[in-house]
């Protein structure tokens, strides 16, 4: 069962609750000051302590405070025992940390409901903290994986990228073969900005995901990302169009925005029909700035407008947007660290819009 830390300087008082206790197999361990409980419960904590209020020296409202420091981050209850019935010492004793209160004489029957009750929360607290700490390892964990699969699987993506590269240099390849090329180029870049979202989103759920802002020309980022896109494009019948001013400057972390407008173009892509369009334009709102990418592709249903951009999402399968997976999460993410949001609009001539806003 239980160990009971009885305090009281009267040793009869101490024998009758050891009586009424000890038959329900506790241990008790007994003390006759407030400094002797202190002592005691320092050389092994108590279950819970039960505290006369009227000792000499150390009172019972002081001894709780003590046993309450003692204790640090654990639950350990403490009744006071007391002749006083008066209100104020009832508050007084709630504001120095007490959690029940029994007033003499003491009923036997009360005493033992109210150390069961006080007994099953502290058994209810110390479950809920074994299973918080089970949940902080596995937390750690799956970040410890997510990082360690990161980097072991950047390293041979890079080096497929690398030779696509290098055999898109050649001058000798056929149109189709170019195509072909292109798209490996554009599926390995999907898959380094994929291991990326991955640890980004972890530390966005540890409470990590802090942008390293500096001053960019919207344009200059985006017109690159852009030509990428368009090697991929324009075989398929697909213009993509950037109208940016070139004056416009953000503060940004350039590689989370790179990534954000990457997965909406990704998205945007996939979707857009051979003839179809995609026109990046942005802009100011008061203080934030307005990027838009948008599609000439089907729209995306106003139900499922917020629901894409939840973790492991699952579109629309009568318009094919289905397994849309971590990326527009990703893009939702990126946009709150940057004090903005995203969000889907529609237009008459680009059916789906989407709306990465940044603050300041």
């Amino acid at each position: 069962m239980a160990r009971l830390l009885v305090a009281d300087d009267n040793a009869v008082n101490r024998e009758l609750l050891r009586a009424y206790l000890s038959s329900e197999g506790h241990e008790i361990i007994e003390a006759a000051s407030g400094a002797e409980a202190l002592d005691r419960a320092a050389e092994v904590l108590p279950d819970l302590a039960l505290i006369d209020i009227m000792m000499p020296d150390l009172n019972g409202f002081e001894t709780t405070v003590r046993l309450k420091k003692l204790a640090k981050n654990q639950l350990l209850p403490v009744i006071l025992v007391s002749s006083l019935a008066d209100p104020s010492s009832r508050v007084l004793g709630l504001r120095m940390g007490a959690d029940d209160f029994l007033t003499k004489p003491i009923d036997r029957t009360e005493l033992r409901v109210r150390v069961k009750n006080l007994l099953a929360l502290q058994a209810h607290e110390r479950e809920l903290v074994r299973q918080n700490r089970a949940l902080e390892e596995l937390q750690r964990f799956r970040d410890e994986m997510s990082a360690l699969l990161v980097h072991d699987l950047k390293n041979p993506v890079s080096i497929v990228l690398a030779n696509l590269e290098f055999m898109l240099e050649s001058t000798h390849l056929t149109a189709d073969e170019r195509e072909a090329l292109d798209d490996a180029r554009l599926a390995a870049y999907r898959t380094l900005r994929l291991l990326a979202n991955l640890l980004d989103v972890a530390k966005s759920d540890a409470g990590r995901l802090v942008p390293k802002r500096s001053a960019q020309s919207l344009r200059e980022l985006m017109v690159p990302i852009a030509d990428r896109y368009r090697r991929v494009a324009e075989p398929r019948g697909i213009r993509i169009e950037v109208v940016i001013d070139p004056g416009l400057e953000v503060s940004v972390d350039a590689d989370l925005l790179t990534r954000v407008a990457e997965n909406v173009l990704d998205n945007s892509l996939r979707y857009t029909p051979s003839g179809g369009r995609i026109h990046i334009d942005a802009g100011l709102r008061g203080r934030h700035v307005r990027l838009c990418i948008g599609n000439s592709g089907p729209p995306i249903p106003v139900a499922m407008r917020e629901k894409i951009f939840d973790k492991f999402a699952q579109g629309d399968t009568n318009l094919r947007r289905s397994n849309i997976g971590l990326g527009l999460y990703f893009c939702r993410l990126a946009a709150e660290a940057h004090e903005g949001s995203i969000r889907v609009e529609e237009q008459v001539e680009l059916p789906t819009v989407f709306v990465i806003e940044l603050g300041p």
